[in-house]
């Protein structure tokens, strides 16, 4: 027997306990969801790992589109191509030889095996020594360097099967999406919160969505950009569907336009802000809301800012995924992420439009909240805008 499989290792979740099988379940519903278009092939679900059978007669395009599927799906571990043969060692032996015979050459080899069923009378030492010696009287020239070959051999003895392969890929690892809760997204059209944003889908969060745009200040285009981005984000809804909430922000805009102090005029957009995502994260049942905010990046990102800007949440946790990233580490994980070449994209949101000269680094919430108070219309004008918030259609366009 050989037959060609795909070997899925979990990532994070290993370390599950109990519940352990509530987030394999989900996370087999995943990649059942993902790969729903390869009508042919079968996904065995086991305690430790998925295996993708039926594939021995896919071409090597084929397998590595089911790869690169699997490889955006979160909680996923390792993705391999490995072999499955008998539970014999000289079936291992005529097999393993096969396959080595077809790749490249190699001058020296490492054998890594793993006995996971400790009823098998040879033990991972013996095996790596068996199998060694036997490739070493096969192949010519062939040498063994534990340390640093060109060529590794991976051995895996389980309860029904051997299972052997020559290399590994990173999954995104992190949990299912959905198995630790859900959240509301603050995003922009810049390059931080979207990152901040496939962090926390890799973590197991649902994530949806709340932006604010001030038209006529802002362009239509604001949206579309920001729509494209859930779109990566989410990989176009592939595990589910995303929300989108559009607040018009543009009456509250005006009104703190009136502020005395005008270097407090972002710290008070920001307060509003966070009003409107607690208002609604009450009303839709959120565990939270999240921002791309890191500590320091700019003024109403410093700790005294963080601060007063959080004061007005009265029963809110807010995760900050990138909150001790410099600025570098997250331009190279929003283009891992392909999200850059659209951030980047010259359409300005509400925020960097109305950035004072000089902003308030260190405000206080005593003084932000004074200001506040002398502004006539603005608690009409937040009810009015909560009451206003539109959910638009993702993925419906053509």
């Amino acid at each position: 027997m050989k037959n060609k499989i795909i070997y899925i290792k979990f990532g994070e979740l290993t370390l599950k306990g109990k519940n352990k099988m509530n987030f394999i379940n989900s996370l087999f519903n995943s990649v059942r969801q993902k790969l729903n278009s390869f009508s042919n092939i079968k996904i065995l679900k086991k305690y430790d790992c998925f295996e993708i059978t039926s594939i021995d007669g896919f071409n090597q395009t084929d397998i590595n589109k089911i790869i690169n599927e699997l490889k955006t799906i979160p909680g996923i571990g390792l993705i391999i191509k490995a072999f499955c043969v008998n539970k014999d060692l000289n079936d291992l032996k005529e097999n393993l030889l096969k396959e080595i015979n077809s790749l490249n050459n190699f001058d020296t080899f490492k054998i890594l095996s793993k006995r996971l069923d400790k009823t098998f009378k040879t033990s991972s030492m013996d095996v790596s020594k068996i199998i060694g010696g036997y490739i070493l009287e096969q192949i010519k020239n062939s040498k063994v360097d534990l340390h640093n070959p060109n060529f590794k051999i991976f051995i895996e003895i389980k309860k029904d099967k051997i299972v052997f392969y020559f290399e590994k890929s990173k999954g995104l690892g992190g949990f299912p999406i959905g198995t630790n809760g859900k959240c509301l997204m603050l995003i922009s059209g810049g390059i931080d919160s979207p990152v901040a944003a496939k962090l926390l889908l890799r973590k197991g969060m649902k994530v949806d969505f709340l932006t604010f745009v001030s038209p006529p200040h802002t362009s239509e285009k604001v949206l579309d950009k920001v729509e494209d981005l859930i779109k990566i984000i989410t990989d176009s809804g592939s595990f589910y569907t995303p929300k989108f909430y559009v607040v018009n922000f543009t009456k509250l805009q005006h009104e703190i336009s009136h502020i005395e102090d005008k270097s407090y005029q972002i710290t008070l957009m920001r307060r509003y802000f966070f009003r409107i995502a607690e208002a609604l994260k009450e009303k839709h049942e959120y565990d939270s809301i999240a921002t791309g905010e890191s500590l320091g990046q700019v003024a109403s990102q410093t700790i005294e800012s963080i601060n007063t800007i959080s004061s007005v949440l009265k029963n809110t946790q807010v995760l900050r995924p990138l909150l001790t990233y410099d600025k570098s580490e997250i331009i190279e994980l929003s283009k891992k992420f392909n999200t850059y070449n659209i951030s980047i994209l010259p359409y300005a949101d509400s925020c960097s439009l109305f950035v004072p000269k000089r902003p308030v680094t260190k405000p206080t919430a005593h003084k932000a909240l004074n200001q506040e108070q002398k502004l006539e219309f603005i608690d009409d004008l937040l009810k009015s805008t909560i009451q206003n918030i539109e959910m638009l259609k993702l993925f419906n366009k053509k």
